[in-house]
This record gives C-alpha cells, sequence and structure tokens, in this order.
C-alpha cells in the first residue's frame, strides 16, 4: 500500500440491501481498502459484502462506535474514511479531503459538505453549518455538523484519540458526535463548501429513537464539558422533546410523508411552545422560499 493511502471503514449491521453500493462508492473514492465490520448482523450483509470486493469483519452487536474503532485497529491506510453502511462517497470531494490533510500536517480532519436523499433520486445539498469547528463550538453548539462520511480523518489522529482522557464513552447513539469532539482535541479541523458523501436522510437509527439520540448527545456533551471545564447550556426536557419531533418531522417531509410531517410539527410546537413554534415557522418560511 503507498505512503499515503485511503482505507474506508464501514460499521454495517443488517446492511445486505445497501452495503454494495456503499463498497463501490469507496472504492470509485479511491480507496486502497475497504474494511467492513459486521457488527453482529444476522442476515447476509458480510458475504454482499465479501462479493462487492471489501475486506469483512466480523464483531458481537456493539454499536457503531466499536466498530469503527475495531476496523481502525486493522486499517494500513494514512487516512480513514467511516463510511455508513446507507450512504455513498462524493469521490472528488473525498480526493481534495486527502489533499488538504495531505498539505498540513497540523490537521487532523478534512471535511466536506452534504448532499442528503431520502430515496436515491431526490437530492439536496447542505451548506456548512458553522465555523470555525473547534472542541469549544461543538460543545457549546450542541451539535455535530456533518456526519462520518463527510470527513476524512488522519488516521493516526484518530488512534490518538482514542488513547487521550477522558475515557470515551462509545454511546450507542450521537457516537460520531464523541468522535469528532475527541479528533478535535488532538489536532485541527478543516471544513469547506464541497460535498464530500451523499447521506441516507430516512431511516437512520438516530430517527427511529430520536429522543434517545438527543439524550445520548447531551451525555456526551456534558462529559467532555465537565473534564475540559468548558461552559455550556444543557437542552431543557422541553428541548429534547422539541428536538426530536423535529427531527422525526424532518425525515417525514424527505420521504414525502406530508402529513406524518406536519403531524411532528404539531407536536414540536407543542412540546416546547416558544422555541417550538420558531421551528415551525423557520421550516414554513423555507419551504416556500421565504428566506
Amino acid at each position: 500500500m503507498s505512503e499515503a493511502s485511503l482505507s474506508v471503514i464501514i460499521p454495517a449491521y443488517r446492511a445486505e440491501r445497501t452495503i454494495a453500493r456503499a463498497v463501490a462508492s469507496a472504492f470509485a473514492s479511491g480507496a486502497d481498502e475497504v474494511i467492513v465490520v459486521d457488527d453482529g448482523s444476522d442476515d447476509s450483509t458480510g458475504e454482499a459484502a465479501r462479493d462487492a470486493g471489501a475486506v469483512c469483519v466480523r464483531q458481537e452487536n456493539g454499536g457503531a462506535s466499536r466498530a469503527r474503532v475495531n476496523g481502525s485497529r486493522r486499517a494500513k491506510g494514512t487516512y480513514l474514511v467511516f463510511l455508513d453502511s446507507d450512504d455513498e462517497l462524493v469521490p472528488a470531494g473525498v480526493r481534495r479531503s486527502v489533499g488538504v490533510l495531505a498539505g498540513d500536517p497540523a490537521l487532523a480532519v478534512a471535511a466536506g459538505t452534504v448532499i442528503g436523499t431520502s430515496d436515491g433520486v431526490r437530492r439536496r445539498r447542505f451548506p456548512v453549518r458553522y465555523r470555525p469547528v473547534t472542541t469549544r463550538t461543538l460543545l457549546q453548539r450542541g451539535f455535530g455538523p456533518w456526519p462520518p462520511a463527510a470527513q476524512v480523518v488522519r488516521a493516526d489522529a484518530f488512534r490518538a484519540s482514542q488513547e487521550i482522557d477522558p475515557a470515551p464513552l462509545h454511546p450507542r447513539f450521537a457516537d460520531d458526535y464523541e468522535a469528532l469532539i475527541r479528533l478535535s482535541m488532538v489536532g485541527g479541523v478543516d471544513v469547506r463548501d464541497d460535498p464530500t458523501c451523499v447521506y441516507s436522510m430516512a431511516g437512520g437509527k438516530s430517527v427511529r429513537n430520536a429522543r434517545a439520540a438527543f439524550v445520548a448527545k447531551e451525555a456526551v456533551r456534558a462529559h467532555y464539558a465537565q473534564h475540559l471545564d468548558i461552559g455550556i447550556t444543557p437542552m431543557t426536557e422541553a428541548e429534547i422533546s422539541a428536538g426530536a419531533h423535529a427531527r422525526l418531522a424532518r425525515a417525514h417531509s424527505h420521504s414525502g410523508e406530508w402529513v406524518g410531517c406536519a403531524l411532528e410539527w404539531v407536536k414540536c410546537a407543542a412540546a416546547n411552545p416558544v422555541g417550538g413554534f420558531g421551528k415551525v415557522v423557520s421550516r414554513v418560511r423555507r419551504q416556500i422560499g421565504w428566506t
């Protein structure tokens, strides 16, 4: 494998229908190796991954965070991409991210923007959500600005991020948020307005378990904010409930399920009448072009 090589690691659970497409996008993006970590699937995920040309390793079901760490230990590349099994990479964007990292040894992460899709046909490009991306802004903003596949990570930095204090939580939800926080603690994070991945907007675990995802994310925030003595404003219970309903509403919207979308926005407003109503108004304004 060449000195500046790329390894793509794909945690996969019951992904037999999507894994081949994810693997193909990794190879198209210049991956020298693709490692699929089968997280205890009871379907043919592993077989489909091997048929697509990936190396497949199997672990007992332990979640995506542990699968990523497991895969990173086997990876030989200088740079890593952590790709979810229902997402795809944008080859040109990934190659540019590799170039950014190669040009600045102080960077741990080079990221781009996201193209969202719910049906594989309709696509929406999302802009950079905030800059700069630092440990402080990640904790104070309270959310990660992109999914794992939008970034290329320096392999040495990722491994270093797993060894520093405090110990990683490896949560079932918000695991990608924790990973980016830890990476920001060992190196710089670069972000540019350039698509690097196609992200599946519907059906993910953070949508199916929206409230649990918010609760986990807040636990991650509190854990690192306390350790690093960074002041944050925790979400209230009302804000968590409203945020969960807003996430479900957006998922229904991306799938064209307008009745479900409307019902979730009503629940969002009811859960947090001030903030929730503001989310509804903002969403309607975007839908009809009043922005």
